[in-house]
């Protein structure tokens, strides 16, 4: 009987454990790029020159609401000038709102 318990224990912990869902892992330097560009060209929408943004690269440090971010951009014209650069951006943690830096 004690041995039918533990089994009926057993099964019940592994049929509790195959119906938890299982969060995906997620993907924070595509986010928060995803994020940068978003802003970036959000905030150019006034902008005539139509100036087209590439976040290159990120470097993130996450604090307890905010991920502090240093990003690469490149910026690219119509005319056919570009340049990169260097920004840097503090980032909610859902990813909702930008404040940048430089």
């Amino acid at each position: 009987m004690h041995i039918r318990q533990l089994f009926g224990f057993l099964l019940l912990i592994g049929a509790l454990s195959a119906c938890m869902q299982k969060q995906p892992v997620e993907d924070v330097p595509e986010k928060l790029k995803t994020a940068m560009k978003q802003f970036l060209e959000q905030s150019a929408q006034g902008n005539t020159t139509g100036t087209q943004f590439t976040v290159e690269q990120v470097a993130y440090y996450a604090g307890q609401e905010f991920y502090e971010c240093e990003f690469k951009v490149r910026m690219k014209r119509l005319q056919g000038s570009d340049t990169t650069g260097q920004m840097l951006a503090r980032i909610k943690k859902d990813y909702s709102s930008v404040l940048r830096k430089y």
